[in-house]
């Protein structure tokens, strides 16, 4: 009697949800045997599935579970939604080739997600123009769709996020205070984003006797978005000379630097002066092209050896010796020279 008194009490305590959301779970390989059925009959009225990711050293991944659970949860009627773990061993750009090119029964209405946290062997959060470049290119491969951010409130306190906002990307937050399985209550953003869409409030839920995560999330959630534009954005950089005179010089590094924003990983002013974090983000952009050594941000023989080869798309036809020279310097110039890295 007195441990029912107690779960009585702790039930009454606890903050309800706020009106008018629509409750639901997300789900990987760790839920494997959910019974979809139950999550219906227990509320719930959407399901986040996890895709995959890329923050495995091994490559990415496609979840050994997520096509029967898309399955499972469509045939009950519920809204489904796909999620995709950034990492450190894809550009963004690639991560979201990799996600769309993965996606089973993808219907316009369904959530895209991106689940920005340091997980397994990554070591970094993706910035705000790390996000901002993986939905547009989300939305190059799908169109307009409705776009979630999933962050940890902490670590989304930790940034600010003006491109991924005025992209249009809904926030996915994390925020599960005692983690009781009880609603704690709306999350602290801490003014980082205007205000939240879905909120995963505990890891501790339970339906049919399988633990999931409980979430919350506005009907307007669920709304397709059509990107705006990033806010005070400057004007273009000009086109690099390189690209002629194969002679790589501030504004070449210019636009590497931007490239880099978006691919590389790399948060330094874009000033044309190449140092040490610009060769470090170049090292990480470049191993989709072969480079498998150190970030160390000391180019050798083996990062231009990569740069050869991404240059190898783009006109490039002479040997890949880690001898950059004029040819290989307007490859990468005619790459960089894309209307993308103005």
């Amino acid at each position: 009697m007195l441990v029912q008194a107690l779960v009585a009490a702790v039930v009454a305590a606890a903050t309800p949800v706020p009106p008018g959301v629509i409750t639901g779970v997300d789900v990987a390989t760790w839920q494997a045997g959910i019974d979809f059925a139950r999550v219906r009959a227990d509320g719930h009225g959407f399901v986040v599935v996890k895709t995959g990711g890329s923050q495995l050293s091994e490559g990415p991944y496609t979840g050994s579970r997520y096509r029967t659970q898309v399955t499972g949860a469509r045939a009950e009627g519920l809204r489904v939604g796909h999620y995709w773990v950034a990492g450190d061993f894809q550009t963004p750009v690639q991560a979201a080739d990799s996600f769309t090119s993965a996606l089973h029964d993808y219907r316009r209405g369904d959530v895209l997600a991106l689940d920005n946290e340091v997980l397994d062997d990554s070591t970094r959060l993706w910035t705000d123009a790390q996000v901002t470049a993986f939905f547009t290119r989300v939305h190059e491969r799908v169109g307009d769709h409705v776009p979630w951010l999933y962050m940890g409130a902490a670590d989304l306190r930790s940034g600010t996020w003006p491109r991924t906002t005025a992209f249009g990307a809904k926030l996915w937050v994390a925020s599960w205070g005692a983690n009781d399985g009880a609603y704690p209550g709306e999350p602290d953003l801490g003014g980082a984003y205007p205000t939240w869409s879905a909120h995963q409030y505990t890891s501790a839920g339970v339906v049919g006797g399988v633990r999931v995560d409980l979430n919350v999330a506005k009907p307007t959630a669920f709304d397709v978005v059509t990107p705006g534009e990033p806010p005070g954005e400057p004007p273009g950089l000009p086109k690099t000379s390189t690209e002629q005179d194969g002679v790589p010089g501030a504004v070449f590094w210019q636009r590497a630097q931007n490239w880099l924003t978006e691919e590389g990983g790399y948060t330094g002013p874009v000033d044309g002066v190449p140092g040490v974090n610009t060769y470090a983000a170049l090292q990480r952009a470049l191993r989709a092209h072969g480079y498998t050594g150190p970030i160390d941000g000391v180019p050798g023989v083996n990062t231009y050896k990569a740069w050869q080869r991404l240059a190898s798309g783009w006109g490039y036809t002479g040997p890949v010796d880690g001898v950059m020279g004029p040819n290989s310097w307007r490859a990468v110039a005619r790459f960089l020279n894309q209307d993308r890295y103005d």
